[in-house]
């Protein structure tokens, strides 16, 4: 029998298994028709009455049938396999290298910074770009602004820069939690995220009581 493996095309597969089913039709008839041409002797073992031939053929077909269903559910079950395996995988979702965490009131800015440190062997030319914040659900908040201190700045290696943050925050934001990843091109694909809590606006009476407070 002639080995097969997951390589084999399944052009070739088929073909070959078409071939083993035409020579085993056309050996099938070629028994028929010899027992059909033996002397009609009572003695003979291959006497066959018309109703035992019809008997024989239908069983004769139905094996075929029942030969060429399986074979086809081999090919369609191996092609089944094969899709699976090349099927694109889903990659799971990238975790930023650290999180750079800040409390800040609606109407306020919140001040970040970190230190970044070129480890590669050559020159790195670095430039920040940072998405925009989004809430829990995901809803964007394109008015909440960050600004990075520097922003371009080349690395010689082993070098390290600190790099400073200002997010600033409308006073009509809603409090809530929100993120923002940033990306330090020539960095890629690492990157970090900022989590900023947003507490409600404080208004100028509550400033002003608050740093009478704080005097006692």
């Amino acid at each position: 029998m002639a080995e097969t493996n997951d390589k084999q095309p399944l052009e070739k597969l088929f073909k070959h298994t078409l071939e083993l089913n035409k020579k085993y039709i056309e050996q099938g008839f070629k028994v028929f028709n010899e027992w059909s041409k033996q002397p009609n002797k009572p003695n003979n073992l291959f006497v066959f009455k018309p109703e035992q031939y019809s008997k024989a053929f239908n069983a004769f077909a139905k094996l075929n049938l029942e030969y060429y269903n399986n074979a086809m559910a081999l090919g369609f079950g191996m092609l089944d396999t094969m899709l699976k395996k090349t099927a694109p995988e889903t990659t799971p979702e990238a975790e930023p290298a650290f999180v750079l965490t800040a409390n800040v009131n609606a109407g306020s800015k919140a001040a970040l910074e970190f230190i970044l440190e070129n480890t590669k062997t050559e020159v790195a030319n670095c430039e920040l770009v940072n998405s925009n914040f989004v809430d829990e659900n995901d809803a964007e908040f394109p008015s909440i602004k960050t600004t990075f201190k520097p922003q371009k700045f080349t690395q010689e290696p082993d070098e390290s820069s600190t790099v400073k943050i200002g997010v600033q925050v409308p006073k009509n934001t809603p409090p809530d939690t929100y993120f923002s990843d940033v990306t330090v091109i020539g960095f890629e694909p690492s990157f970090f995220r900022i989590q900023l809590t947003v507490e409600p606006f404080l208004t100028k009476s509550a400033h002003a009581k608050t740093k009478r407070q704080s005097k006692k």
